[in-house]
């Protein structure tokens, strides 16, 4: 980080300083206190702005969910105020509520939107998305109990999408560890496939994201 000052973990950033770089490493997210920070995603020596974001809102959570490089370069418009949530913490946030990932999936879903990856990619992604979180969910909450079993065409219905991509997402999922399929049935054993299902959820949004 550039030209910042740090008490505790509030960080105190000049406009127009470099918080982190695209393909940087990432130990830990910000919420913005006051002040603004620009998102900017760079591919073959161009640059687009995916957001500008101001205070109350949240960046550089994909690399705590996912444990991938920052997806985007994140720059101050204004002299900002930011606070830094390290490792740590975020994962006691995230045990001690589920939705919080659910509200960063949805925001990073709208940032994904703004990209300009061909429309039939994005559409995909995004419906991956809403049907991994959909999902985790429903496996993850109080009331639910393992093992348990999907339909995946009551899962369509549920989401307002074709058959065709829950089947894809289904397909996708199961190749990768998170349960077993058996006709329209998906079977998901344990909390430990329910807990796959949300690191696949953090690989579509990054993998989207960049």
């Amino acid at each position: 980080m550039t030209a910042a000052t740090a008490q505790h973990d509030e960080w105190r950033i000049p406009k127009g300083s470099v918080i982190f770089r695209q393909g940087d490493p990432g130990h830990e997210m910000f919420v913005i206190s006051s002040g603004r920070v620009s998102l900017t995603i760079g591919a073959e020596g161009h640059q687009k702005e995916v957001a500008v974001l101001g205070p109350g809102e949240f960046f550089g959570e994909l690399s705590l969910l996912s444990d991938e490089p920052r997806s985007a370069t994140a720059q101050t418009v204004e002299d900002s105020t930011l606070l830094a949530i390290g490792r740590d913490v975020f994962a006691m946030l995230v045990q001690d509520d589920l939705d919080i990932v659910f509200r960063m999936m949805n925001i990073q879903g709208r940032r994904l939107s703004q990209t300009n990856q061909p429309i039939q990619q994005l559409t995909q992604r995004l419906d991956r998305i809403r049907i991994a979180a959909h999902c985790l969910r429903r496996l993850l909450s109080p009331h639910s109990q393992l093992p348990a079993t999907l339909d995946v065409i009551a899962l369509g219905k549920e989401l307002g999408l074709s058959p065709q991509a829950v089947e894809a997402t289904v397909t996708d999922l199961v190749q990768r560890g998170v349960g077993t399929r058996r006709d329209q049935q998906w079977h998901v054993q344990s909390r430990e496939e329910a807990l796959k299902l949300l690191d696949q959820l953090c690989q579509y949004t990054d993998a989207g994201a960049r």
